[in-house]
């Protein structure tokens, strides 16, 4: 699915801990893209497209 800034998202981190955020950059690279991410609890995350739940 594509995402674009500001769309709101769940995701999963390493941990398996599932948070939600809103998308503040997209990087496009060769293989995947990459979101980064503010969540709701005031972190920032680098996440993978694979990890974005919906």
């Amino acid at each position: 699915m594509k995402y674009t800034i500001g769309d709101a998202v769940r995701f999963k981190l390493e941990s398996g801990e599932v948070q939600e955020g809103n998308i503040q950059f997209i990087e496009k690279g060769n293989s995947e893209e990459i979101y980064y991410i503010n969540s709701s609890n005031r972190w920032a995350y680098k996440i993978s497209g694979k990890k974005i739940i919906s």
